[in-house]
């Protein structure tokens, strides 16, 4: 099968409507009740001489945040990876290490968050969908289509007057600290500077811990969908400020 990316666009990518990188969200293991005593702060990829330097050390939660949903879409976790390495140095991207609000447990990273309001995410998604095309081959380009199509009612769209946690996560060594709470409050701060009042993300259903976490936090499930092919399920999730 060859299709143009032009064509690819118009037939089955909305950046209004479809997600690209999927979503969600926060990466949560441990019960979270024993916050850390560390000193925690967040710091911009501005306040790092290279911030590709600490790619490495950002990708295993985004990796983790991004699964199931993106090794499926990609038709594997090698393709996923490459493509995430690939978008994570590029400005224009969702997963943009530059985007990356970086949680810092004294002077260690341990997590992060990448946060977007509605209309730059369609924009970043945009960019995403044409970084993966140019790296799959003809008959991976096929597979993709199909999966998209498969996938038309898994999540709801992301409105313009929505702020969303693209990607939220902990590190394992700092899991189990308290720090999700901490990265969803700082989610919350960054929405409400922007003047956003609602904040939306979304979450694999089997990934309880991180609903319980977002439901304690005054979130509301607000939608459930599932791939064509029954292989994923997420729930929408927003919180009204």
């Amino acid at each position: 099968m060859s299709i143009a990316l032009d064509e690819f666009k118009e037939r089955v990518f909305s950046a209004v409507d479809v997600p690209f990188f999927g979503y969600l969200g926060l990466v949560v293991r441990g019960d979270g009740k024993d916050m850390t005593s560390d000193p925690i702060s967040f710091r911009t990829a501005s306040e790092f001489t290279d911030p590709e330097s600490l790619i490495p050390q950002v990708l295993p939660w985004v990796l983790d945040a991004l699964h199931p949903y993106f090794d499926w879409l990609c038709g594997g976790a090698d393709v996923a990876r490459r493509a995430v390495e690939t978008c994570m140095r590029q400005k224009s991207s969702e997963l943009s290490i530059y985007r990356v609000d970086f949680l810092m447990c004294g002077s260690e990273l341990a997590g992060g968050g990448i946060a977007l309001s509605g209309p730059e995410l369609k924009k970043a998604r945009t960019s995403d969908m044409e970084t993966l095309w140019a790296l799959l081959d003809r008959p991976a380009r096929a597979g993709l289509i199909e999966r998209l199509s498969q996938r038309a009612n898994l999540f709801a769209p992301v409105a313009d007057d929505e702020h969303y946690g693209s990607k939220l996560g902990v590190l394992p060594a700092f899991r189990g600290r308290g720090l999700s709470e901490v990265i969803v409050r700082w989610h919350f701060q960054q929405a409400a500077a922007l003047g956003f009042k609602k904040v939306r993300t979304d979450v694999n259903v089997e990934n309880r811990s991180a609903i319980r976490h977002y439901l304690a936090a005054g979130f509301k499930i607000i939608y459930t969908g599932q791939s064509a092919d029954g292989a994923l399920k997420y729930h929408g999730m927003r919180y009204e400020q």
